[in-house]
Formats: C-alpha cells, structure tokens, sequence
C-alpha cells in the first residue's frame, strides 16, 4: 500500500468513528459519463489550429462560444439567459494605431526617415497619443548588477534623452548561457527589471529592440504572446481602464531593430558588433549617437467590442432549495494568435472548458436532479482581466444571495514529467491536484477532502491563500464571485513550461487522468448540490 492509500485511509478510520461517516468505493450516480474519450474531443476541437488561440474580440472566439452553446443545447442544458445562453457583455479596446504612429530619425542634411513597424508601449500608461522628440544613447542592455560592478548608465547622462537598449543581459559568444549567471533563470534577465531601473533614468524614454544574439527582430518574433498582450488595453465598458498615469516617466516601447540599425549607421558600430564586445568585455559600452535624434509620434484608438459568456443550467429537484444555484465556472478564451503564431490554449483552458460539458452530462444522465440548481458557466475576458466574470457577478442572470458556491477550473489537463520539462514551478503529478481556496467555508473545504477519501487523486492545498506568492486565488474567474462573499474552490493542475505558449497543444494533455480530475470537481459539485443545509461562509471577504 502506497504513502497516499495509508494516508487516506487513516483519514477515512478517524471518520468513521469520530463522525459515524459513512464511507463507500461506489461513486456517485452519472460519473461514469465522464470519459477520456470526450474530454479528448472536445479539447481537440477548442484547442485546434482553426481555432487561432480564442482571442477576445477575435472571431474565433465568437465560433467557439457559439460551440459551447450548441454542446449545452445538445446535451438539454436550459440556456439561462431568458431564451439565449449567451451573456453579452461591452469592452473597450484601446490601441495604438499603427497606420497614424511612426518613429522617425533624423539626421542633419538628410530627409527624415520614417518607419511604421509596430510598436508596443510596455509603460506608463498603454496605448495612448503623444509625440516625443530628442537625441539617442546607446545604452547596452540597460541593466544594473552590482554585484557584478556592472552599470549601462554608468557614465552618461540620460535626462531628457531617448535610450536604445537591448533586450535581455550579457551572453556568451554563442548566446546559450548567461555570463553573470549561467543557464539559471534570473529576473535580471527579463522586461521588468530593465522597466524599474530605467523608469527612474530621467530619460524621455527608452526603446527596447531585439538583441541580435537572439535570431529575432521584432518583439512579435522573439515573444508572440507578450507582444499580442500589448498590443491594446481592453476594460469593460463603464469602467475606466487600469493604467498608470506618471508623466514624469519615461515612455517605455519596444520597437523593430530597423531602427536601431539606422541609428547606428554612420557610427563605426552595429548592433552586432556591440553586443560581442559588451559580452565579451563584460563591460558597458554606452555612448550619445552624434547627429541622430528620434522623433515618435504614437496615436490610439479606441473600439467597442461585443464578447459573450455562456451560461446553462440545470434547475433542482426540490421545490425550495432549487432557489439556490451551485457554480460551475471556467473560462473559453485565450491569448491568440500573433506574427502568424498561434496559441492553442490546451491547458489554458479548453480543458476546463471540456470538464464543465462533461460534469454538465453527466447531471443531466440523473434519474432525479440535485436539490439545488446548477449554472454552468463559460466566461470570456479571463486573460485579460477577469473580465466575464466581472460582468456576471455585476448582472447575474441568478440572484447571487442565493448563489451557494463556485467550482471553478482552470488548467487541469497536465502531469509534472510528461511532456513538461520544468522542475521547480507548481506542478502536480499523475495522481495530484491542487485545489486553491481562501478558506471562506470551512464546510466547503471539508466536503472537499471527504470526497478525496474515495477518490484516487491527492488534493493538495499548499497553493491556497491571500498570501501565496503566486497569487493563484486571486487570478482566475472563482475570485470576483468571492468579492461577492460566495465562497469557492479553485482547481488546477498547476503552471507548466508551455504556459502561454504555442506548445500548449492538446496531445499535451493526460485525459486519463483529466477524467479522474472532471470526476472528483463533479462528486463535490453533487455533494455541495444535495445537502439539506447550505453551507456556511464563516470567513467572508468583506470581513478580510
């Protein structure tokens, strides 16, 4: 017998005689409609290359709403929106455009040169209109480690000039490794850091370009799914966007290397050659670009999109507490398709997606349904804020004092080792399966792990609470239904390398054991269903 079946059945011994809990290898009626088999078709179809990602405001996205919907109807869902099963619901899209914003340099003597490549404003404030104008340093990759006693401001003075910098840190001579620190990940290394120390550089702003030693050219190129995130800002319409107003900052872009090699030409140097000597030296290389001054000139624009939830439900058995309704939440988007690259979103999160069809069947195969009812929801907007959710909790299409609880699934189709080569991010193995909650009902939790006791899986709860630093409770769709003092329970088979990323595809995924995951969501979901007493949110948000 293995550590979990010992463990399990200690759990289920002190039960047995503190409670009189009555324990059984029978599962519930209507899991066995829970197959592989369709988890598989549906996730195949949802996550296909024709599918381009499932963008908001993408009309693969529409299609796959419109998918979902017709899966609900086939199965005998009722649509919960009077006689639709969609929830329409208004964001705002804006974005710069691209035909109206160009970068141009200048150079005395010569005509302006202009180019209309696209541009991504990584800060302050988004997509917005400005026109900025002013000479250019070359400034490495501008970074600071001072533990290495390396500086690319060092120097220079870059109040009121513009910054050309690289993307990433110093490299070998044939770019595999990382001379400060090797082939470890360090945050040195990414967007951000170069963000929170240029931001305060005095600079009118900084230009980001593709270092040659990566073999890409574009933002676009080098990364697709950050490029399609910056691409525009959508918030719901009503609301003002989230942005951050700080004038005194830099304009922060990342911009073609077209512009970089302009810049440089006429200077002795290249890119090329820059970049081989700061790696190579392990020393900055920053200088004022004589003679050269860009001006960029950004325009946005702003559109309405329409973006619809799917909602289905199934009304309870009991003529009173089919009032009160039990959430099954997952989100349908994803972040798209971007330079022709597209991202399938296997994981993330045609497999919840899949899951709810699944536990919506095998419902539906009940002699009698559960007391209460039950509302089957696939949201949009999730990857770029939540925003689905948001609208229903903000017009919901049932009362939500009378909303009992949400199950939320996000991401539940891989195993640690298999087709995963990460080995330090949350990641559960073939029998885990993390379930996050901020512990508002201690009843909740506690039908949780009954449930577990006749399951095969591990539920695993390590990644729960406010303070986790990876902020998994608060960072899908459960959480603005728990701003709502409705409590929750998050599932999830954890983070991956292929996270937002076009290896996301489905023959990624373990269906075998993404049916044992569909079944234990589906087993609580009915035990939640068919107590007699609703249960009890003892530690509220509102009193967080």
């Amino acid at each position: 017998m293995d550590h979990n079946s010992i463990r399990k059945l200690s759990l289920l011994l002190a039960l047995t005689v503190c409670t009189g809990f009555a324990w059984s290898q029978k599962t519930m009626p209507g899991t066995d409609k829970i197959t592989s088999a369709d988890l598989e078709t549906y996730v195949s179809f949802l996550a296909s290359p024709s599918m381009s990602g499932r963008s908001n405001g993408e009309k693969e996205l529409d299609i796959t709403v419109n998918y979902l919907a017709s899966q609900a109807r086939l199965l005998g869902l009722k649509p919960a929106n009077g006689s639709s099963y969609f929830q329409p619901y208004s964001l705002m899209k804006k974005s710069i455009d691209q035909e109206r914003s160009v970068i141009n340099v200048l150079t005395p003597g010569r005509d302006s040169i202009g180019f209309r490549e696209p541009v991504y404003q990584l800060f302050p404030t988004g997509a917005s209109d400005f026109e900025i104008e002013g000479e250019v340093i070359f400034a490495g990759y501008g970074i600071k480690a001072d533990d290495y006693k390396y500086d690319d401001l060092a120097g220079i003075n870059p109040e009121g000039k513009i910054l050309l910098v690289m993307n990433r840190s110093p490299l070998s001579e044939d770019g595999s490794e990382y001379r400060f620190e090797g082939s470890a990940w360090s945050s040195m290394m990414g967007i951000q850091p170069k963000m929170t120390y240029l931001m305060f550089s005095k600079a009118r702003a900084v230009i980001i370009v593709s270092d040659p030693k990566s073999g890409f050219s574009s933002l676009e190129q080098q990364y697709p799914g950050i490029a399609g995130e910056l691409q525009s800002l959508k918030y719901l319409k009503g609301s003002k966007p989230v942005i951050i107003d700080m004038p005194a900052m830099p304009r922060i872009l990342f911009v073609h290397r077209n512009i970089a090699d302009e810049l440089l030409r006429g200077t002795g140097y290249t890119l090329d050659n820059l970049q081989k000597k700061i790696d190579s030296e392990l020393k900055p290389n920053s200088f004022l670009i004589p003679g050269k001054r860009v001006r960029i000139t950004e325009a946005s624009r702003t559109d309405e999109i329409i973006v619809n939830n799917v909602a289905a439900w199934i009304e309870g058995s009991d003529p009173v507490l089919k009032k009160e309704i039990v959430v099954f939440s997952g989100h349908a988007d994803h972040v798209g398709e971007t330079g022709g690259t597209v991202y399938p979103g296997a994981d993330d999160n045609a497999s919840g997606c899949a899951a709810l069809l699944e536990i919506a069947q095998a419902f539906q195969s009940l002699g009698k349904k559960p007391l209460r009812s039950l509302l089957f929801l696939w949201v949009t907007g999730e990857e770029i804020g939540l925003f689905g959710s948001q609208s229903y909790v903000d017009n919901p299409l049932f009362p939500l004092e009378n909303t009992v609880a949400d199950l939320n699934m996000d991401m539940i189709g891989r195993v640690k080792g298999v087709a995963d080569t990460t080995g330090d991010t949350p990641m559960t193995g073939k029998n885990g399966l993390f379930v996050i909650t901020g512990n508002q009902s201690r009843e909740l939790v506690d039908i949780a792990k009954e449930v577990d006791l006749r399951t095969p899986l591990d539920l695993d709860y390590s990644l729960s609470g406010r303070n986790h630093p990876l902020q998994l409770f608060s960072r899908s769709d459960h959480y603005n239904f728990v701003k709502k003092d409705i409590p929750v329970l998050f599932f999830s088979t954890g983070l991956h390398t292929d996270y937002h990323k076009p290896e996301d595809t489905p023959d990624k995924l373990d269906y075998e054991k993404m049916e044992l995951v569909t079944r234990t969501i589906y087993e609580i979901g009915y035990t939640v269903a068919n107590r007699r007493n609703r249960i009890v949110v003892d530690n509220p948000f509102s009193k967080w």
